[in-house]
């Protein structure tokens, strides 16, 4: 159902009729298009058709939603990312220990989770590497779920 503004400016739209006049040289109110005009409209028309033609063919469009293509699994990611996790871990948790050892306290916790992580993330990436070679295979033949308004 339209909003009262949506209803307003449709109501508007309508009252404003607007019409396309042409004049030639004399001033004269012509009832159809001069021919110079409707020439003018169709190369302007070829243009850009033979325009989005050519760059159509140069971009590829992304995958499904703008979604790109996820890169294959690699334990070198995975340590990075481990790494990254661990040392927040590790700045975190020492701020938050009390004591005079709190570093010392921080830095176990902060090892248990990046070793336990470098694992998890690695199967995660190879869970979505392995869903998109699946769905490129299948042809995306899936269909998209629409998306919730608000």
């Amino acid at each position: 159902m339209p909003t009262r503004k949506q209803r307003r400016r449709e109501l508007k739209a309508k009252r404003h009729e607007y019409e396309f006049v042409y004049l030639d040289a004399d001033g004269n109110e012509l009832s159809e298009a001069p021919p110079e005009l409707l020439e003018r409209e169709q190369e302007k028309k070829s243009r850009s058709d033979t325009a989005k033609a050519s760059s159509s063919q140069q971009k590829k469009q992304p995958a499904r939603g703008g979604r790109r293509e996820p890169q294959a699994p690699s334990w070198n990611r995975a340590v990075k990312r481990a790494a990254l996790l661990g040392a927040v871990v590790f700045v975190l948790f020492s701020l938050s220990a009390k004591g005079s050892n709190r570093y010392l306290a921080a830095l176990v916790p902060a090892v248990i989770y990046t070793a336990l992580f470098i694992p998890f993330t690695y199967m995660i990436d190879r869970f979505a590497y392995r869903r998109f070679q699946a769905r490129q295979a299948a042809g995306e033949t899936t269909p998209q779920r629409p998306t919730k308004k608000r």
